[in-house]
């Protein structure tokens, strides 16, 4: 007869699969999931090198990131699999808005760099849900985060504003 112990050692990993599955996210629920700010920081960077441009906007979904750049004048969106990160897909999306490029234009702090910031002053876990461009007079980057914190970090200086 098998000791329990060895019983429990044999059924404990299955056990653990199990459970770990079953707590995982459905894929195709176009839910946003729990995305740590490097990865969306490393998608960024590969959106703007991909488009050739600056990342004005980005959006998780389903462990894509659908960033949006301005090249020159147009609007591209680059979807980004975050567990590579690789370029999945790219669309033309128009015309960058006036004021979207006006911000852009004046902006010393890139919108990776105000996820950084934006984590820094953030208590959460740091898994950013989107980033927005805030144009107008105090254009900002506005980092919203899964737990449902935002924090929005001025571009001309990278500062946080409350």
């Amino acid at each position: 007869m098998a000791s329990p112990r060895a019983l429990i050692a044999a059924l404990a990993p299955a056990g653990l699969a199990l459970s770990l599955t079953a707590c995982a996210p459905a894929g195709g629920t176009g839910a946003t999931v729990d995305v740590g700010y490097e990865k969306v920081i490393a998608a960024v960077v590969l959106a703007e090198s991909d488009a050739g441009g600056r990342a004005f906007d980005v959006e998780i979904e389903d462990a894509t990131a659908q960033v949006h750049v301005a090249a020159g004048d147009r609007a591209v969106e680059v979807d980004v699999d975050l567990a590579g990160p690789t370029v999945t897909d790219r669309r033309d999306e128009g015309e960058v808005e006036s004021e979207d490029r006006a911000a852009l234009a004046s902006a010393s702090t890139t919108l990776a760099d105000g996820i950084r910031v934006a984590v820094a002053a953030h208590d959460g876990d740091g898994s950013v849900a989107e980033v927005a461009l805030r144009s107008g007079a105090d254009a900002a980057w506005s980092v919203e985060f899964v737990d449902g914190g935002t924090v929005a970090v001025a571009v001309a200086d990278g500062t946080v504003e409350r």
